[in-house]
């Protein structure tokens, strides 16, 4: 026997198709990396942490923060895949997604290792573009941005602040030669985001800032540089910058949990 559920919205009893998880899975804060293989990090940092699900590009990983429930849930590269995965989770009843990962910057003044918090994004990811104009803004979140800049400074990181561009492209899109290339100006990207002073580079943020923005979620984001196009290295062994961003956004979401999100 054949059995079937709706093409417009696939649901198996109460389980998302994609992440695979149901509404008791998914906590009110949730931490979204695109390294599937960084969920297993909270391990370490998270008590009773376990696995909910792995599917594709997503796994899911569920624990508590001092008594706060956590769920960290893995994007994938790009738009599309954090398209899905920030519908899915908003449906289960996400009320803050924070995104967490790496990130390139384009001043020089940022070193790899210092963590960059957001104030908005450059939608040039593609996917919210089917859901609002590109005069939209993508912003984050105050309340997101308080908690994790008071973060930052209780815990001594240094950290930068501003506007990034989420664009769809990781060679041309950021200014960088294919690897069977020839001639190709890279810094003519690299000094077209410059005169819009944007800080640094990546591909997921303005898809859950703007999806966040349209459904009443709280949205943040959270990145530590794992390299600088303007002194062109590319931090080799970024474990550690990992761990630290990971303690400071778990900080900030207990802030959040308490100051904001608390009934």
């Amino acid at each position: 026997m054949v059995n079937f559920t709706s093409a417009s919205a696939p649901m198996l009893d109460g389980r998302m198709p994609h992440i695979q998880c149901t509404k008791d899975d998914i906590s009110e804060i949730v931490l979204l990396p695109g390294d599937p293989g960084r969920v297993a990090l909270f391990e370490e940092f998270l008590q009773d942490f376990k696995i909910i699900s792995r599917n594709r590009e997503y796994t899911v990983g569920t624990g508590f923060y001092e008594g706060i429930k956590i769920t960290v849930c893995s994007t994938g590269i790009g738009a599309p895949s954090t398209e899905i995965a920030v519908v899915q989770l908003i449906a289960l009843g996400a009320k803050a997604l924070i995104r967490i990962g790496g990130t390139g910057v384009i001043r020089e003044d940022i070193p790899c290792g210092t963590i960059v918090l957001n104030t908005a994004a450059v939608r040039m990811g593609g996917a919210s573009c089917f859901y609002a104009p590109a005069e939209y803004p993508a912003v984050a979140s105050f309340e997101v941005l308080d908690c994790l800049k008071r973060s930052c400074e209780e815990q001594k990181k240094p950290y930068a602040m501003g506007i990034c561009v989420s664009v769809g492209s990781f060679y041309h899109g950021q200014g960088r030669r294919l690897p069977f290339e020839g001639e190709y100006d890279e810094q003519a990207v690299l000094e077209r985001y410059g005169t819009w002073n944007i800080v640094n580079m990546e591909m997921e943020a303005e898809t859950i800032f703007t999806l966040a923005s349209l459904n009443g979620v709280l949205a943040g984001s959270i990145c530590t540089v794992h390299c600088n196009r303007a002194t062109d290295q590319w931090l080799v062994d970024f474990e550690a910058a990992q761990k630290d961003m990971c303690r400071t956004a778990l900080l900030a979401c207990k802030k959040l949990d308490q100051e904001y999100l608390t009934k």
